[in-house]
């Protein structure tokens, strides 16, 4: 290529890259300072370099005879300590346990009624924490006299229960007007509490 066919911005970023470059006077002294601050690496000690270095353990045959003694005798020891006086091995017996064998059950369910009048309604369910808020899950049975009532076995303990009653203006969400009041569930509805306690049936 001649100098008349050079492309005048090669030449330029040629002339860029020859020329010197021109530092501040303190540029080496601030370089070596930053050098000599940074901490050197800790040197490993003697000690943890021997344990770490590979070895190739020799033994002579003597005393690899010795160490293969040594080592059958650990295991006869063993086996004697495990072995009874009639020579048979000593193991640990299982405990038989019976087929029907059962632990003794504490029942902490307490038998609970629910009672509600209304001669009017044609179908009650009570639902409550301890069904799930299921309206079939338990459902009550209509006494001559138009009282519901139904029997329900509960843990010991607070539980909040309402009953849906099937009458003239369709299903309706009551509480129990015998019992206490639940706090407000934010959801709108007006519930019930009982408190189921130990021997108290009820």
């Amino acid at each position: 290529m001649t100098e008349s066919n050079r492309d005048p911005y090669v030449e330029w970023i040629a002339a860029e890259a020859r020329r010197p470059v021109e530092l501040a006077a303190d540029v080496r002294v601030r370089i070596m300072d930053a050098v000599r601050a940074t901490p050197l690496p800790a040197r490993p000690r003697r000690g943890s370099r021997w344990l770490a270095a590979p070895r190739t353990l020799a033994l002579s045959p003597l005393a690899s005879a010795v160490l293969a003694a040594g080592l059958v005798g650990i295991g006869v020891l063993v086996g004697i300590s495990t072995t009874r006086r009639d020579g048979r091995q000593q193991t640990e017996q299982p405990t038989a346990v019976a087929a029907n064998a059962q632990l003794p059950v504490h029942d902490s369910l307490q038998v609970h009624r629910f009672e509600l009048r209304d001669p009017l309604a044609s179908n009650v369910s009570l639902v409550g924490d301890f069904n799930e808020w299921s309206a079939s899950a338990t459902p009550m049975e209509r006494t001559a006299d138009g009282e519901w009532t139904v029997t329900v076995r509960l843990p010991a303990g607070r539980h909040v229960y309402a009953f849906i009653v099937d009458g003239a203006n369709g299903a309706t969400w009551m509480p129990d007007p015998a019992a206490l009041r639940a706090p407000d569930d934010g959801y709108g509805t007006t519930n019930s509490v009982v408190l189921v306690g130990q021997g108290s049936a009820t």
